[in-house]
């Protein structure tokens, strides 16, 4: 049991929650004071949303560390070096990430504090302070989610690109890797595009694709790249 691998199994269930949250959250497609009162109108049924995108966060990014972390241990010279980045760019989209939801949180929370105008300590002076707040904190996580598709997608391009060096694919299901390179291009060019509907379809593919490497993984059709680089 102590053996077990755990990046397949969060790979492959970690996507599951991240999207089933996104797909229902209310903001993920509003922005500005729209967004922030359509968590506003929502706030007391979110958190059961929000734990689950805070777990499939989670076990997602951690999954994509934990195989990069293999393959590290198979890999030398530059191409250890790139995966080295790759992780420090894991765990950058997962500081991302949780600062995002925080600031979701902040504007659910504040809906139960109160609203006072004289000098207490924990509560807004008025309503306008309060609802000002509350989008403050709202752009706040939607700046920095910003640059999440450039962190997550750079490190996918990484993997994609040492797993194709490490050992040039000789069947199909050793593409699947490797493929991870225009996903992860196509991924981290959102920003630059700045097509909101475009990432409503590219970040539920991109989560496939992780759910695929961890399907295959447990199927044991796929495996981390073994052969150590030439001229290492």
């Amino acid at each position: 049991m102590s053996d077990r691998n755990l990046a397949p199994y969060f790979l492959a269930i970690g996507p599951l929650l991240l999207v089933g949250a996104y797909m229902n959250w209310p903001a993920s497609d509003l922005i500005g004071m729209r967004g922030t009162d359509s968590l506003i109108n929502e706030a007391d049924s979110l958190m059961p949303l929000l734990i689950a995108a805070t777990l499939g966060t989670l076990m997602v990014l951690s999954g994509l560390y934990l195989l990069i972390s293999d393959m590290m241990a198979n890999a030398s010279g530059m191409n250890k070096q790139l995966l080295s980045i790759a992780s420090v760019l894991v765990v950058l989209t997962m500081a991302f990430f949780i600062t995002g939801m925080g600031s979701n949180v902040t504007v659910i929370n504040a809906e139960d504090l109160d609203v006072d105008s004289e000098n207490e300590s924990y509560a807004f002076a008025s309503d306008s302070d309060k609802l000002g707040s509350q989008n403050a904190a709202f752009e706040t996580g939607a700046t920095v989610w910003q640059m999440s598709p450039v962190t997550w997608g750079l490190s996918l391009v990484l993997v994609g690109l040492v797993s194709f060096m490490m050992k040039r694919p000789e069947s199909a299901m050793e593409y699947v890797l490797p493929a991870l390179m225009p996903v992860g291009t196509l991924f981290l060019s959102i920003p630059i595009i700045n097509n909101p509907e475009l990432f409503s379809m590219v970040f539920p593919v991109v989560l496939l694709v992780h759910i695929i490497i961890g399907g295959l993984m447990l199927g044991g059709k796929l495996s981390v790249p073994s052969a150590v680089e030439e001229g290492a």
